[in-house]
């Protein structure tokens, strides 16, 4: 299953409160099995959750491209769990197809506007190298404004963050989540 075993039902009132806090309103999936996993450390979950939410509340960065870079660095870090939840759930919801998805996984050809080539360029520069080049930032800069490119800073490095948890605690890709893609 996973190397942490998740919170098992019945919970308390407070673990079902921290476990449905988390996700879209409108999600039509069980409780993710990180979410329940993370619930044995409520505090954590909590705090977790609130920097997570602040990357869909209230944001200035459009969801296509905050999606697109999620799903980029979900595929350059290897992390089949979130990328197979954001390319389920997000992906339609952003407007990014299964196509393209998948693509941000094999490589395979996309017609990518210019400035999403430049977005996930420098998702791949920031995984290699930890920032990005004067060039880079100011490419980013004729489609994306200062508080936009810092967003963007923040959604890459803290999917890196949540990618690195899937990934250290092994867990399987859900039922509803779309399936890691192959190369062929």
């Amino acid at each position: 299953m996973s190397r942490v075993a998740p919170l098992a039902p019945p919970w308390s009132e407070d673990d079902a409160t921290g476990i449905g806090s988390w996700g879209h309103p409108d999600r039509t999936y069980e409780p993710l099995l990180l979410v329940r996993c993370l619930q044995r450390h409520p505090k954590l979950a909590a705090k977790l959750r609130k920097l997570g939410e602040a990357l869909y509340i209230d944001t200035r960065l459009p969801p296509r491209i905050r999606t697109i870079a999620i799903l980029r660095i979900c595929a350059l870090v290897g992390c089949a769990y979130e990328w197979g939840g954001q390319a389920a759930f997000w992906g339609p919801i952003a407007g990014v197809s299964e196509a393209e998805c998948d693509a941000l996984v094999t490589g395979a050809a996309s017609d990518w506007s210019e400035h999403e080539q430049v977005l996930i360029a420098a998702v791949d520069e920031l995984e290699a190298t930890g920032s990005w080049s004067t060039q880079t930032w100011d490419a980013l800069g004729h489609n994306l404004d200062d508080e936009q490119r810092m967003e963007l800073l923040i959604a890459v490095g803290w999917y890196r963050t949540i990618c690195t948890l899937c990934n250290g605690l092994d867990l399987p890709v859900e039922g509803w989540m779309r399936p890691w893609p192959s190369a062929g």
